[in-house]
């Protein structure tokens, strides 16, 4: 993953390369104190067996070859109809709630008839092949490297070796040069003489696994939800792949979802909590939709100054060997285009920065004050608050001196509220046990500091916590803060109870 390259054929000349995902090492130290855990480029064919897997342990059922039909809401009931493909045969399922998280086609939402904003651009057209192109790649390894080869036909103009398993695993994706709504079917025949000349090189072996083209949109739902039907994921926010923020953003959603459906459903909070959904995700979207298509205008621009036809090409190649204040200028132009690709791949910012703004899921002590990020590049840097509506930061801590380190993001999470105080705080882990028996909900509870359940131990708590040592910080099961209150007051299980209750929407 350590770079994107542009290049006229993967064995011919490159045009330039950026360093990619975290690995610019100006800027590895800002992704080790954003998470601890490292990227990984994970293609959805190999993650979804290990969720499936994971969820079926747990007891899920999965349904393939289903589709949905339609959805009647009866009184607290929704009444799904399905289809097995393989029989045709319809049958009902009765739920409390329906998740329409079927994809960019969502016949969930059309039934729902909420409102799509926006436009389909063009289309593309993805290969996913077998092929060893190590010696092309393991020198310059990277998961993205983009062939402008002018020699294309329209359909394939520009191409991205998209590595899904190194060296020898691809899905190669191919746009044409101007946006474009028709689909183009080429044949196999085609297809392996693109490949060949994208490739440069006739002697690799080259397997087909499959074909298909897909649409290139700019939408996003007006809504997402209405009464008991919810949609999450590309039903809602729909957009190219720059970035790689689809299936990133369609787990948060789920996350999102997920602890309020599963608190209303145990009857711990009030259905009126899943109308946060929107609220809070819908502005993630949205701004996910905006970054993603900037960015595919970025690499359009840069097409443009390279040329995709051989005569524009010859003429801006023959600039960029130029010693010549016209060759100087265009040197320019591509450093700068190439520079501005950065914002896909070097996206710390816009990966992380989620916040939710404006919801009754939150509660906001008066006086706290909103942290200014004016002096940062939101896109590229991330915001590192407690304020509620944030997402706790990460920082290492250990239970003593002979433990093993863990991240304050594992203290909190799995179904479950947390509380994190520090030296002075005990009177907040007595109120979260008192809590927790008062309300039937779980507050887990933490001291964070000198003789505390766990050590700060590089000191970074203290910098990042946003409240004193006798303060709290209360953190919702999705890891986001919920509230946070800057010393003790005078009755901590009251105060406790009421926030709580209110984020739930109980009070």
């Amino acid at each position: 993953m350590q770079h994107t390259s542009w290049l006229n054929t993967l064995a011919g000349e490159e045009y330039g390369r950026v360093w990619a995902w975290g690995n610019r090492p100006s800027q590895k130290g800002d992704y080790e104190r954003a998470s601890p855990c490292a990227m990984s480029d994970l293609p959805q064919s190999y993650l979804e067996p290990v969720l499936i897997e994971e969820a079926t342990r747990h007891g899920a059922e999965f349904r393939f070859y289903t589709e949905f039909v339609r959805f009647e809401k009866i009184a607290d009931v929704i009444v799904t109809t399905m289809r097995n493909r393989s029989t045709g045969e319809e049958y009902n399922i009765t739920s409390s709630y329906l998740i329409g998280a079927d994809g960019a086609r969502s016949a969930v939402l059309q039934a729902l008839k909420i409102p799509v904003l926006g436009r389909q651009l063009n289309t593309a057209f993805n290969i996913h092949i077998k092929a060893d192109l190590s010696k092309y790649i393991q020198h310059r390894p990277g998961s993205l490297n983009w062939v402008l080869n002018p020699v294309a036909p329209e359909w394939s103009a520009v191409g991205n070796f998209r590595m899904v398993r190194p060296w020898t695993e691809w899905v190669v994706s191919m746009h044409p040069a101007t946006k474009d709504k028709n689909s183009s079917q080429p044949t196999e025949d085609a297809i392996l003489k693109r490949l060949y000349q994208m490739i440069g090189d006739d002697s690799i072996d080259i397997e087909i696994l499959s074909s298909f083209s897909w649409t290139i949109n700019d939408q996003v739902a007006e809504s997402w939800q209405s009464g008991r039907v919810l949609c999450i994921g590309d039903a809602t926010h729909r957009h190219p792949p720059i970035n790689g923020l689809g299936s990133n953003t369609c787990i948060s959603d789920a996350f999102n979802i997920s602890w309020k459906l599963a608190y209303v459903i145990k009857g711990l909070a009030s259905p009126s909590l899943l109308d946060t959904l929107t609220v809070e995700r819908k502005p993630v979207g949205d701004s996910i939709v905006r970054r993603a298509n900037d960015g595919m205008e970025a690499h359009r621009t840069l097409w443009a100054l390279i040329g995709l036809d051989n005569s524009s090409r010859k003429k801006a190649t023959d600039l960029l060997k130029s010693d010549s204040t016209e060759g100087e200028k265009m040197r320019d132009q591509f450093r700068e285009a190439l520079e501005a690709t950065e914002d896909e791949v070097q996206a710390l910012g816009i990966q992380m920065n989620q916040v939710y703004l404006n919801t009754s899921a939150v509660v906001i002590e008066s006086g706290d004050i909103a942290p200014e990020f004016n002096h940062i590049n939101a896109l590229r840097e991330i915001k590192t608050s407690t304020y509620p509506g944030y997402h706790l930061p990460h920082v290492w801590l250990a239970a003593n001196g002979q433990a093993k380190r863990l991240s304050s993001l594992d203290l909190c999470g799995r179904g479950s509220f947390t509380l994190l105080t520090g030296v002075g705080g005990d009177a907040w882990l007595h109120a979260a046990k008192e809590v927790s028996d008062m309300s039937g909900v779980f507050v887990r509870a933490y001291k964070i500091g000198f003789g505390g359940d766990y050590m700060d131990a590089y000191r970074e708590w203290y910098q990042v916590r946003g409240v004193g040592e006798r303060g709290v910080v209360f953190v919702r099961p999705d890891h986001f803060v919920g509230w946070r209150c800057v010393d003790l007051v005078a009755n901590p299980t009251a105060k406790l109870s009421e926030v709580l209750l209110q984020i739930l929407g109980r009070a």
